[in-house]
């Protein structure tokens, strides 16, 4: 089920909050503490379209209730005499607080500080307070906090809730509905999150495909909490659903690799794929390398097979089908890379596939950056030119890949590639940008450049990816569909 909190301050708005939330959650929270007034719970019950948790929190569990305990505990107690479907009850006080059928009784524990560590011994002791359902909610900011979660969620033998304040909460609220958990907590829609990195009914249905997760579901991680990521996950999500498979993905953060191992066998993944703060790191696990992975030793898609680990890197062929397609558009040529001059801004791993690639078609590549010593070093392993970065402007060329923005090294004056230089005919790949035209492809386009549009990289890439989990091809058009309307949105 999906539990939609309704948290406003009066009768009618509370109302009308229920009537509409209704439309779309399996079960209302009424927030009590939020009520300027004394609430009607008799009347709020009449008026249920679906089953009520009635709630009504301290200032120490993140709530608003300013009058005397007793108090606070009388209404609760009205909540489960009325036959509320649910009540949440603090651990602390649950003693207080006696069953009485139907009204099923929530245990619930919150900490807004931390996970604690003895978050496992006060799940047991919650299990002896009589509970129905116990419900957890911890801060979850890094994969350390969240991995007691996991071990709770995997270990759960009553109904288990856990909410984890932060991004890796996600995580917790999919593997929830996989174990079966009772319900779990989303926004209405945008703006009306009730903490920071709540997912919206919305992004729960469109991104994740909650509904069709159970017990039965295998999941994919995907490392990273980014924009990209998450248009990852919507189109990854989109190719599986298209092939009828039970795979689903699933956001994660990665901590150190020790603790992610843990938990990629904790939620026994299938697969995982790597953002790009990832991609070296997940060596460590010591995956079989295969293609471009052993070239830039980094994986952006690993594959369990049997008990083996493999690793692929799907991130430079999009980049190549990318940067081909869109000189082909131009040019109308089979091979529209031979004979151009390309200029790869960076000393780092895309440069050094796509300079390998570049001279592999009979182009013509020239790695630029401040590095000289390790620019110079790679541009004699793969037989090419290397330049200073200034002179980018003085060297003849018609293509420009930006690998690397090239600030740091260069210190305060720097600002990167300056746009002025850009003529019209120009092709401007820039592999900085996440899924949107950076500042530089934007200047680029304004001059009648050509761009590559870092899109069109995503598609490619995850298309690639899905190949790789699916063995089929999945329709750019199904992929396309996928990327979540909001994001589409802000680039209008």
């Amino acid at each position: 089920m999906i539990c939609i909190s309704i948290n406003q301050e009066s009768r009618r708005l509370a109302l009308a909050d229920m009537l509409n939330a209704s439309r779309r959650g399996d079960l209302l929270e009424i927030r009590l503490d939020r009520f300027g007034k004394s609430p009607d719970v008799g009347e709020l019950l009449s008026k249920k379209a679906k089953p009520v948790l009635m709630s009504c929190r301290r200032p120490q569990d993140g709530g608003y209730f300013e009058g005397a305990e007793q108090e606070r505990l009388a209404i609760l107690r009205q909540c489960i005499v009325s036959k509320a479907d649910y009540v949440e009850i603090e651990f602390d006080v649950a003693d207080d607080i006696r069953p009485f059928p139907p009204c099923k009784r929530v245990i619930s524990y919150t900490n807004l500080q931390e996970t604690p560590p003895d978050i496992l011994g006060i799940y047991e002791e919650a299990k002896e307070k009589n509970p129905d359902v116990i419900k957890l909610t911890t801060l979850a900011r890094t994969p350390e906090e969240a991995w007691p979660l996991v071990q709770i969620l995997a270990r759960a033998t009553i109904p288990t809730v856990v909410v984890g304040l932060g991004k890796p909460g996600l995580m917790l609220t999919l593997l929830g509905k996989r174990i079966g958990a009772p319900w779990t907590y989303a926004a209405l829609e945008r703006g009306m999150e009730a903490y920071p990195g709540q997912p919206t009914i919305s992004d729960l249905e469109s991104i994740y495909h909650f509904e069709k997760i159970d017990k039965n579901t295998r999941f994919v991680g995907v490392t990273g909490f980014g924009d990209r990521e998450t248009a990852s996950i919507a189109m990854l999500n989109a190719a599986l659903a298209h092939h009828g498979l039970s795979f689903r993905c699933l956001p994660m953060g990665v901590g150190n690799m020790k603790l992610f191992r843990k938990v990629i066998d904790a939620v026994k993944l299938g697969a995982a794929v790597l953002s790009s703060a990832h991609q070296a790191d997940i060596l460590e696990i010591e995956p079989e390398l295969h293609g471009a992975a052993k070239t830039v030793a980094a994986a952006d898609l690993i594959l369990r097979k049997g008990d083996a680990w493999h690793a692929f890197h799907c991130s430079s062929q999009a980049w190549l089908s990318g940067l081909t397609e869109t000189l082909k558009a131009k040019s109308g040529q089979d091979n529209p890379i031979k004979d151009r001059m390309v200029v790869i801004v960076g000393v780092n791993a895309p440069a050094r596939i796509l300079a390998r690639e570049v001279q592999r078609l009979g182009g013509n590549a020239i790695l630029a950056g401040y590095d000289r010593k390790g620019g110079q070093l790679l541009a004699q392993e793969i037989g090419c030119r290397f330049i200073a970065f200034e002179a980018i402007y003085s060297t003849m060329h018609d293509v420009l890949v930006l690998c690397d923005e090239q600030k740091e090294e260069a210190g305060p004056r720097a600002a990167g590639i300056r746009a002025g230089y850009l003529k019209p005919g120009m092709t401007v790949m820039d592999l900085t940008a996440d899924f949107r035209r950076s500042t530089l492809l934007e200047e680029a386009a304004g001059r009648g450049c050509h761009v590559v549009e870092p899109r069109a990289i995503l598609l490619h890439q995850v298309d690639l990816q899905s190949r790789m989990l699916t063995g089929k091809p999945a329709p750019m058009d199904v992929l396309a569909a996928a990327l979540p309307e909001r994001f589409l949105e802000e680039e209008e």
